[in-house]
């Protein structure tokens, strides 16, 4: 694990279709993981790693859609790529301090026929 200002970069797998076809199973991306309970500087349709405060433990990867301003201020829109992916479309807004990590950037899944004849 590298560090980089205050937070860690960190590899993880994709698991699930929920960002396909951006991002599919058996990818490999590298995150930047926030040390504080928020995410500096959040852009949006930048992808994110999510652990939901009524699922803790259970990270998934979205894309934040919109930054909530007025009285969605301090609050994210995400969205999967899939258009089946469970997100804010059933959500509705969530606290930006549910994103733990951001996506910076991905290593494709190995192709298992490669090397092969």
């Amino acid at each position: 694990m590298g560090k980089f200002g205050s937070s860690a970069w960190r590899t993880v797998a994709v698991a699930g279709d929920s960002m396909s076809p951006t991002l599919v199973e058996g990818d490999w991306l590298v995150v930047s993981w926030a040390a504080e309970p928020a995410i500096p500087d959040l852009k949006e349709l930048k992808v994110y790693v999510i652990e939901r405060a009524d699922r803790p433990g259970v990270f998934v990867l979205k894309r934040v859609i919109e930054i909530g301003s007025g009285e969605n201020a301090g609050k994210v829109w995400v969205e999967g790529d899939n258009e089946a992916s469970t997100d804010s479309r059933q959500w509705g807004w969530i606290d930006q301090t549910e994103l733990r990590a951001r996506v910076l950037f991905r290593f494709k899944k190995a192709n298992s026929k490669r090397g092969r004849k």
